[in-house]
C-alpha cells in the first residue's frame, strides 16, 4: 500500500515538473521572440496546420505533407515576406511558432462556404386545392382546380428557383472571403519531438537553430518589438490595407464592398470595361469588369449582377 502511494506521489511530482518546465520555458521563448518579426525562407500555408517539423528525424520536413498543404490552402506568407510573431505555446511534445496570427481554420473560424437555399413549402392553398381534386367527382371542376393547382405549383417553383439562385451567389461570395481570410491569417511552425521536449530545446537559441533553414531570423535582440507579448498585436484589415491612404474616408474605393448591385458600383467608379463574361450550368452569369478611377485599377467579379469579389492596384 505504501509503495502505490509513494508511486503515485513520485508519478505526480514527475507531472509537476514536466509542467513547470513547459510553462517557464514558453514564458522565456515568449519574452525573446513575441512581438518581433522574421522574415520567411519558404512559403506558409493559409491554415491553422501549418507546417509541421519532426525535430527527431534526419529531414524535419515533410516535403509532401507540406505541398499538399500549400495546394490546398494558397500560401498566406510567401517567402522572402516579413513576418510578426504572435504567439509561442508549449506542450508536451510540441511547440507552436505562431506566425501573423497562427492561421486560418482554428476553433471560433467559420470555414464553410456553403449557404443552404430556403425550403420553399407547400403552402395551405397548395394543399387544399390538393384535397379538393382528390375528393371531386366533377370533371369540370377538377380541371378548374387543377389549372389553378398549376399557377400555385409554378409561383412555388419560381420563388424557390430565386432562393437557389440567391444562396450560389452569397456560396460564392462566402468562398471568396474564407480565401481572403486565409490568405491574411497567417501560419505557423509546429515543432513536434517522439517524447518530451528536452530542457535545452527551450531556449531561444535552440529555437532558432531548428528554424534556421525555413527562418531568417536576423538581429531580433537588437529590433524593437512592434508589441508586448502580454498585449494583443494591432491587426491591419484587408479593406485598410487595399484602400489608397490620400482618398480617405470618403474615396469611392472605400466604399467598395461584396453584395453591391452593378449599377452602385458605376455610380463610384463610373462605366467599367467588361473584360469577360461566362454562364455556369446552374444559369448564373458571371462577368469581370475593370474600371480605372483616378491612378488605380479595380477588377470587380459579378455574379448576376452582384459584386462577389473585387481587387484594387496602382497604375
Amino acid at each position: 500500500m505504501f509503495r502505490r502511494a509513494g508511486s503515485a506521489i513520485l508519478f505526480a511530482v514527475s507531472v509537476s515538473a514536466l509542467c513547470w518546465s513547459a510553462q517557464s520555458g514558453q514564458a522565456a521563448l515568449q519574452n525573446y521572440f513575441v512581438g518581433r518579426q522574421v522574415r520567411l525562407k519558404i512559403d506558409m500555408p493559409g491554415t491553422a496546420r501549418g507546417v509541421d517539423l519532426r525535430v527527431d528525424a534526419g529531414d524535419p520536413m515533410d516535403w509532401r505533407q507540406y505541398s499538399s498543404r500549400l495546394k490546398e490552402s494558397g500560401p498566406a506568407i510567401r517567402s522572402g515576406d516579413r513576418a510578426t510573431i504572435t504567439t509561442i505555446v508549449v506542450k508536451k511534445n510540441l511547440i507552436e511558432f505562431q506566425l501573423d496570427g497562427g492561421g486560418f481554420g482554428t476553433f471560433w473560424d467559420d470555414s464553410s462556404t456553403t449557404v443552404t437555399p430556403y425550403h420553399v413549402g407547400k403552402s395551405d392553398y397548395e394543399k387544399r386545392l390538393e384535397r379538393e381534386i382528390r375528393d371531386t367527382s366533377d370533371e369540370k371542376r377538377k380541371r378548374e382546380l387543377q389549372r389553378e393547382l398549376d399557377r400555385e405549383r409554378y409561383r412555388r417553383e419560381r420563388e424557390q428557383a430565386a432562393d437557389n439562385r440567391a444562396a450560389m451567389i452569397a456560396s460564392q461570395m462566402k468562398q471568396q472571403q474564407v480565401a481572403d481570410k486565409r490568405m491574411r491569417g497567417g501560419s505557423r511552425f509546429n515543432l513536434r519531438w517522439a517524447g518530451n521536449i528536452p530542457d535545452d530545446q527551450l531556449t531561444p537559441d535552440a529555437m532558432m537553430k531548428l528554424l534556421d533553414t525555413y527562418v531568417d531570423f536576423g538581429d531580433l535582440q537588437g529590433e524593437k518589438p512592434i508589441f508586448s507579448p502580454n498585449s494583443a498585436p494591432a491587426v491591419q484589415s484587408a479593406a485598410a490595407a487595399n484602400t489608397p491612404a490620400s482618398g480617405g474616408s470618403r474615396s469611392p474605393m472605400t466604399q467598395l464592398k461584396r453584395g453591391m448591385l452593378i449599377g452602385e458600383v458605376s455610380g463610384l467608379l463610373g462605366l467599367g470595361r467588361q473584360m469577360s463574361q461566362s454562364v455556369s450550368e446552374e444559369g448564373l452569369k458571371t462577368q469581370i469588369f475593370e474600371y480605372l478611377p483616378d491612378d488605380y485599377r479595380v477588377e470587380v467579379t459579378y455574379v448576376d449582377g452582384v459584386v462577389v469579389r473585387y481587387s484594387i492596384s496602382s497604375r
